[in-house]
């Protein structure tokens, strides 16, 4: 989600009726980096032209049978062409300190959404120790464990039915304030037979080493240990997941110092058994390929998404100012976006997701209104 303050500012302070399953065969193998090695900012000359999304007259997505206080964000969507019906899991929030995750479904290729269930709850007044004591006075912090930022995936060749749907997010500590410690937390992994569910509870997935034991203690993988991510990757966020013939992938927000300043890239990780393993694949995108909407701005908030037979990322610039449109490119590829979305009038969007069958939604942030968090159809039905 991120409207509040933006992740980089939080994490500097801290420094100091169901769908039926869809067909999830497509005709390539694992994607591979966009360009590891792309360290300059693009040619603006060789950027497209932005597709601006004006929410004067797109059409915003509301989920029938549930209205949360402060609105729905984040929303990740698995509902291929011709399929009888789709998923879409999203963040509800009802206030900034229970933030969980919901699934809706769909048999009209997204025209209209309903209520289906509930995957995750916040875990309540959970205090977690921590060395840092400019972070967590006194030796713990407190607040509430939530969910956000959520991508839903359907993995049919998983030997366990009930494991066929898979959800993974950020769960982090939110103190009194809303106080967002996003270096306790990890990336957790639900399942479930079917978007209904019944989910699993929010089991540690992939972790990192900081002040707070929490975030590296029974996890499956540690990104500060493996090979590929060890050496800067300070804490992750932001997962996007897809499924291929021969793997299970999630892109993630690498959060790293650029000297002495935070940023944020996005990091390829992949399973060869559903999730049980994991091994670093290599860096998808860096900020230099937020330049065409955003120089000097980190890039975050991956969506792994299939059109056709061609894999593709799409990513959000951000910034202390928040987020700026969603940049698409095409994997593998040189880096250079195939697509830029952003609204008119300019104001907090993205994080984007995509599916054949219901095209682009992208997040917009009202940032001064009692429900600032939206979810829009964008009209733009390809890559």
């Amino acid at each position: 989600m991120r409207l509040a303050v933006g992740f980089l500012v939080g994490f500097t302070a801290a420094c100091g009726g169901g769908a039926a399953k869809p067909d999830a065969v497509v005709e390539h193998d694992a994607p591979r980096p966009i360009d590891a090695r792309l360290d300059a900012a693009p040619d603006a000359a060789a950027c497209p032209a932005k597709t601006l999304v004006d929410t004067a007259v797109r059409t915003e997505v509301t989920v029938t049978g549930d209205a949360p206080a402060r609105g729905i964000f984040d929303p990740s969507i698995i509902y291929p062409t011709g399929a009888p019906g789709g998923a879409m899991a999203y963040s509800a929030v009802p206030d900034q300190q229970t933030i969980r995750t919901h699934i809706a479904v769909s048999s009209d290729q997204g025209a209209t959404w309903t209520y289906a269930a509930e995957a995750n709850t916040p875990e309540l007044n959970v205090s977690e120790p921590s060395s840092d004591a400019t972070e967590c006075p006194g030796g713990a912090c407190t607040g509430n464990l939530i969910s956000e930022v959520s991508s839903l995936v359907y993995d049919p060749t998983d030997p366990d039915a009930q494991k066929a749907w898979k959800l993974f997010a950020h769960r982090y500590l939110v103190g009194a304030g809303v106080n967002l410690h996003y270096r306790i937390g990890t990336i957790t992994m639900q399942t479930a037979p079917a978007p209904q569910g019944p989910w699993t509870t929010p089991q540690k997935l992939i972790g990192w080493n900081s002040p707070a034991a929490y975030s590296s203690s029974g996890v499956v993988a540690n990104v500060s240990t493996l090979a590929g991510t060890a050496q800067d990757c300070l804490a992750l966020t932001e997962p996007g997941a897809l499924v291929l013939p021969s793997s299970l992938d999630l892109a993630v927000g690498c959060v790293y110092l650029a000297g002495n300043t935070p940023a944020i890239r996005v990091e390829l990780l992949s399973s060869p058994d559903h999730g049980a393993s994991w091994t670093s694949v290599g860096t998808l995108l860096r900020p230099a390929n937020a330049g065409c909407l955003t120089p000097g701005a980190s890039i975050n908030a991956p969506d792994l998404f299939v059109s056709g037979t061609h894999a593709y990322v799409s990513a959000t610039p951000s910034d202390s100012a928040g987020y700026h449109g969603c940049v698409v490119a095409e994997i593998p590829g040189n880096g250079m976006p195939v697509r830029l979305l952003d609204t008119t009038p300019a104001q907090f969007n993205g994080a984007c997701t995509f599916a054949d069958a219901t095209g682009y939604y992208e997040d917009v942030g009202f940032l001064s209104d009692p429900r600032p968090f939206r979810i829009y159809r964008t009209a733009v039905s390809a890559p």
